[in-house]
């Protein structure tokens, strides 16, 4: 299960397994993480304050998201997708 700033790994998380921390920011956590439904691993990124977030990061989030979504370069993170599971924005 996760609460508003950590998780206990591994955990499932949607399609997601979740396995450890690889970096905290200011604002998020990433994780590595097994997506399930292709066997991949990937990493998942979600807001620091979890289900706790409010609306102004909850926007900055998304933000960030559609900017990186709009970027194609070898030295830029693809994104494949984003939503919220469970008041978790991913």
């Amino acid at each position: 299960n996760l609460d508003n700033t950590q998780a206990t790994l591994p955990c499932r998380f949607g399609d997601y397994v979740l396995e450890k921390v690889l970096g905290r920011g200011g604002m998020g956590v990433v994780y590595l993480a097994t997506q399930s439904n292709l066997n991949r691993q990937v990493a998942v990124k979600m807001i620091r304050s979890g289900a706790l977030a409010s609306d102004d990061e909850v926007i900055r989030f998304y933000a960030e998201a559609r900017s990186a979504g709009s970027l194609m370069h070898p030295a830029i993170i693809t994104i494949y997708h984003c939503g919220e599971h469970e008041g978790h924005h991913f």
